[in-house]
């Protein structure tokens, strides 16, 4: 009997809260990586386009991004099961939530923002 036969299985709805967690994470990574490698957004003042000249370009990276992840996360999903993980489906899902509620708010405070420069 191997070791990790013998562990206690995760609670799903944990491994869900996490994959979701991690996905919001990566999504950030990929948005602002450029921006979250110094510590400027920790030490200094926050830039709401997270190192992008304009919304657009965050918007446009917010969207690459987001087609990158989403093709990831299909390749994973038609690949199937896997024997070293058990519900690795809720792996899949919660990391495509993270990766949705992460773009959503990015979304949503890039346009609002040029909405209330534009009047």
């Amino acid at each position: 009997m191997s070791a990790s036969s013998m562990r206690p299985p995760v609670d799903p709805l944990f491994q869900f809260l996490l994959s979701t967690m991690g996905g919001v994470f990566v999504f950030l990574f990929f948005v602002a990586r450029d921006y979250l490698r110094g510590l400027g957004w920790l030490l200094g003042s926050w830039d709401p386009n997270m190192g992008h000249a304009t919304e657009d370009a965050l918007i446009s990276k917010a969207n690459r991004s987001a087609l990158l992840i989403a093709a990831v996360l299909l390749a994973w999903a038609f690949m199937g099961p896997s024997p070293y993980r058990r519900n690795w489906e809720i792996e899949v899902m919660g990391i495509g939530t993270g990766m949705l509620l992460a773009y959503v708010v990015i979304i949503r405070l890039a346009a609002s923002r040029v909405k209330r420069l534009l009047g």
